[in-house]
């Protein structure tokens, strides 16, 4: 669990920014049924409001309110529930190290230029083919060109994912998860392929702090062949 007490010292603290965005009535969103969930939605928007409402007051009066995130800010960073509220000349964003430019060093290969690569690709599952990863038009689209992937939030159901990606991807295209990217103490690579990468993961406990990838660029002298 990574916390910002370490940060913060004596500051005030306003309040919790992720409680009740990501949980409802002591369950998280991905327990809740589909009547729960639409009484989440409502709810969890009117709990961002109020708070809005808190840093407006708070800025109006002269104040500076910090807002702390994780990584990159700006790619899966869900501070912008508060930050696209604000009056863009309110708001100062401080880009940190994403776990994708740390995972990429862990690798130590050139994701693009690559062999024949288009183009890097970064997304998660529920993104791409919808949450249950059931809407698979999108990789035969994608299998047509030379791609390296980048897969955040891709842990949770290896079986489905990787059921999927056998439909469209090579079975020997190399993959690899970095699990706690830029931890020193902690980071360490998962290697395997399209075909044998879900009974791999199927084995590990962490199901959340690893980033995927797939692609060529993982295997010999990617940039080297890219140039030759």
């Amino acid at each position: 669990m990574v916390t910002f007490d370490e940060f913060i010292g004596d500051k005030s603290v306003l309040f919790d920014p992720w409680k009740g965005l990501w949980d409802y009535k002591g369950k998280s969103y991905r327990e809740l049924g589909k009547e729960e969930r639409a009484r989440f939605d409502v709810e969890r928007f009117r709990v961002r409001d109020k708070r809005v409402e808190q840093i407006k007051d708070l800025l109006s009066r002269g104040k500076d309110v910090g807002l702390l995130d994780s990584g990159n800010p700006c790619l899966f960073g869900p501070s912008h529930w508060y930050v696209e509220q604000l009056d863009h000349d309110d708001v100062v964003i401080i880009p940190g190290m994403g776990c994708d430019a740390a995972a990429m060093a862990a690798l130590g290969k050139s994701t693009i230029p690559a062999y024949d690569t288009r183009f890097v690709m970064q997304t998660a599952p529920m993104f791409l083919m919808n949450r249950n990863m059931e809407d698979r038009r999108i990789l035969k689209d994608l299998g047509k060109y030379p791609t390296t992937m980048v897969l955040y939030m891709a842990l949770r159901d290896p079986e489905n994912l990787f059921a999927a990606l056998k439909e469209t991807l090579p079975l020997d295209m190399p993959c690899a998860v970095v699990y706690w990217a830029g931890h020193p103490d902690k980071q360490r690579i998962l290697r395997g392929r399209v075909a044998d990468m879900e009974q791999k993961l199927s084995k590990e406990k962490e199901g959340f702090m690893g980033l995927l990838f797939i692609g060529r660029f993982l295997e010999g002298k990617p940039y080297e062949a890219a140039k030759k």
